[in-house]
């Protein structure tokens, strides 16, 4: 047999090899982790969040988050846990979704532009078809300031 007759058998026998070896794939993008603090802030303990202009406030405990403004019944919606939000370029952020309401805390000081209290986190809530932004800080440092 000739030489030259042997190359397309070598050829396709190099291609069925090639074949079988593993494939090279992407690697997947990473899941949103869970974080449990942001700007030293514990995101697990009770958090308290307000805004102004319209009034509202959100408290979160264990289990439950309240929306509440001036006027309006309190709204309860189960809490769930705090992921990082990969997606966003700046500083960092954590975020608590829900089907009901969602929460961006975002690890930025804040002011609630009436008194001379600085919160250590600005947060942003999406309620229904409503942007509300406001500030964050924990429920016992809130009640430690109160005068």
């Amino acid at each position: 047999m000739r030489l030259s007759a042997l190359r397309p058998i070598a050829l396709a026998s190099l291609l069925a090899l090639a074949a079988c070896g593993p494939k090279i794939e992407k690697p997947p993008e990473p899941e949103s982790t869970q974080v449990d603090s942001l700007a030293g802030v514990d995101l697990n303990a009770p958090l308290s969040v307000i805004g102004t202009e319209p009034f509202w406030s959100l408290s979160l405990t264990e289990r439950d988050v309240t929306f509440e403004r001036p006027g309006d019944d309190a709204q309860v919606f189960p809490r769930h846990l705090f992921e990082i939000n990969k997606d966003k370029s700046g500083p960092k952020r954590a975020e608590l979704l829900s089907n009901e309401i969602s929460l961006t805390l975002i690890a930025q000081t804040c002011s609630d532009g009436m008194s001379d209290r600085v919160y250590p986190l600005t947060a942003e809530v999406n309620f229904g078809d409503e942007v509300l932004k406001g500030c964050a800080t924990p429920t016992a440092k809130l009640e430690s300031e109160k005068p």
